[in-house]
């Protein structure tokens, strides 16, 4: 049976050592290794791409949501929070389906945890998850109105600031983000789906897996039929949108029409 590769992080000694010793129990997990914070959480992930990630969501400087948006949903392993947040906060993680470990926690729920994120993991529900995750992050991104405002480029020695009301659109070009001004673009080292956790849904819409556009900058948008819509962009381009993105296109096209 495969082991299942699995991070540990928690800014508490205490908390960790208890982690460890709970998933030593199970012989499915073998811990790679364990971060003290955020920072090195974000290291250690990229680094030996666990399958499994015990999480805590309140650290100093770098929370649990801003380690998955710093890696971006789409590359975040099977993710179990470990949480100190009250009953009415813990409703956001169920309805995620994002499985959490509230602290203190006994030894049977964090074997049950472990049985459903094992699970997971032999499902190969990553896409899922995926959207899970950014469900996630997008809405603490919107309670707490932490929406990213302004990009800065470095290139060549120098810095740019590029204010996101400028951005008539991005395009995923690898691990790097096209950002398309009227004047000229810039390359961003991001992906588009963590990108779509930090820029605000009501300005910016996701059209396509390798597209988003800033609302403002839609001159007409056209149905083609085959469930794809033409965004005409300020500057002239057209953009064919996503066939599987027809529905959330839709809905904010009637939302706007009706507004």
């Amino acid at each position: 049976m495969k082991r299942i590769r699995t991070l540990i992080v928690d800014d508490e000694p205490d908390a960790r050592e208890r982690l460890v010793e709970l998933a030593a129990q199970d012989a499915a997990l073998d811990v790679v290794t364990e971060c003290r914070n955020g920072g090195e959480a974000v290291q250690a992930i990229l680094k030996h791409k666990p399958d499994l990630v015990l999480l805590d969501v309140q650290m100093p400087q770098m929370s649990g949501f801003e380690v998955v948006r710093r890696i971006g949903p789409a590359r975040m392993p099977v993710t179990v929070f470990v949480t100190a947040y009250d009953s009415y906060a813990l409703q956001a993680f169920e309805v995620n389906a994002v499985d959490y470990l509230l602290k203190p926690y006994d030894d049977e729920r964090f074997h049950a945890s472990m049985a459903k994120a094992k699970k997971l993991i032999s499902m190969s529900t990553n896409d899922k998850l995926t959207g899970r995750l950014m469900d996630l992050v997008r809405g603490h991104l919107h309670e707490q109105h932490e929406y990213t405002e302004t990009f800065t480029i470095r290139d060549k020695g120098r810095e740019h600031v590029v204010a996101v009301d400028d951005l008539i659109y991005l395009r995923a070009e690898g691990n790097y983000l096209h950002l398309q001004t009227k004047d000229r673009h810039h390359l961003y080292r991001m992906t588009m789906n963590a990108v779509e956790t930090e820029l605000d849904p009501v300005r910016f819409l996701r059209i396509h897996r390798s597209y988003m556009v800033n609302n403002a900058h839609v001159r007409s948008t056209r149905y083609s039929g085959n469930n794809e819509f033409i965004f005409t962009m300020s500057n002239g381009e057209r953009i064919v949108s996503g066939r599987s993105y027809k529905e959330p296109i839709a809905k904010v096209l009637q939302e706007q029409v009706g507004g």
